[in-house]
């Protein structure tokens, strides 16, 4: 998968872990991804109800991964203490683009588990 990202992203560890983060979720690497989740971790697919806890948000991932992404562009990516958003686009297999904005909530200001998720995710072609 091509990977562009912000050149600041290596200035800040968090914002390192959440574009490995979004990769990860963006190429179905579901075993890495997991391990940046708490166990009670809620996902949140704005439209849609909430997932709850990490064997469901594995099962949900593995239920889309048929397709998955050849491109992933991070357009900007925010931390402020414990809160943290992603926005950028994914360019699918299909061909398919989809641009996201992710809003992430960790435990703890210095924590790098992540308890919950919401997504919003739009189709752009």
């Amino acid at each position: 998968m091509k990977l562009s990202i912000p050149p600041d992203c290596g200035n800040s560890t968090k914002k390192k872990h959440l574009a490995d983060l979004t990769a990860f979720f963006a190429s179905y690497a579901i075993p890495e991804a997991m391990e940046f989740l708490t166990e009670d971790v809620i996902w949140t697919l704005v439209g849609d109800k909430p997932i709850q806890g990490k064997e469901n948000f594995a099962a949900a991932l593995r239920e889309m991964s048929d397709i998955k992404a050849t491109e992933l562009t991070i357009h900007q990516l925010i931390t402020h203490g414990k809160e943290a958003a992603v926005s950028g686009e994914m360019v699918m297999e299909d061909g398919k683009i989809y641009g996201f904005s992710d809003f992430y909530s960790f435990t703890s200001p210095g924590a790098k588990k992540v308890k919950s998720i919401r997504s919003y995710v739009i189709q752009l072609k």
